[in-house]
This record gives structure tokens, sequence and C-alpha cells, in this order.
């Protein structure tokens, strides 16, 4: 895991913590649901959302500059190729903290009190 976040950058720490926000927020919407606080999940999803492709981006630049540095050292492609894996995984934790709150808000949803028909 360790390895996981020093492959992501410091944009993992940032999903990090938007993600003990989200989930916060989303346990305690699956234990009592009102709008508001699914106003504030839809809100740090979004934030989550773009600091995911932030750091997956800003790592595929990394990439491309160090990949041009080392050719003379490491083949071209699998310069590339190490560099795409690694970008990934902003996108892979923050794609996983996405979908673990949604299925708590989605609990709480279907225990919200409203029009049941």
């Amino acid at each position: 895991m360790i390895d996981f976040f020093k492959a992501g950058g410091f944009n993992m720490w940032v999903l990090a913590g938007l993600g003990i926000a989200l989930w916060w927020n989303a346990i305690r919407f699956a234990r009592n649901a009102d709008a508001q606080r699914l106003s504030v999940i839809r809100a740090l999803t979004w934030a989550l959302a773009f600091s995911m492709l932030a750091g997956f981006f800003s790592a595929l630049g990394v990439t491309a500059v160090g990949a041009i540095r080392l050719r003379a050292e490491y083949p071209l492609e699998e310069s590339l190729l190490v560099g795409f894996a690694e970008s990934t995984a902003n996108i892979t934790l923050g794609s996983g903290i996405g979908f673990i709150t949604w299925i708590l808000v989605s609990v709480g949803l279907r225990r919200m009190p409203g029009d049941r028909t």
C-alpha cells in the first residue's frame, strides 16, 4: 500500500483526505438520511473526481518529461509504460473511494423517509 501511494504521488494524500470526509458523511447519511447531507456528499464527490483527474494528468506529464530525460538509460517504451501504470494509482484510489461512498449513499436512500409507492 505504501508503494501504491508513492506511485500516485502527493495527490494520493488529497484523495485520502477527501475519502475520509466522504466516508464519514456517507456513513452518517446511511444511518440518518437527509437531503442536506446528500448535497455535501455530491459536492465532495465532484471534488474527488477533479482531484483524481488532476493527479492522473499531472503524473502523465511528469512521465512524459521523465521518459525524455531518461531515454539514454532506459528504453522509451518501458519508461512510458511504467509511468502510465503509476499514474493510474490516482484513478484507482479515487474510483474505489467513490464506489464505497455511493454504496453507502444507496443504503441511505433506501432508508430515507418519503413517498413509497
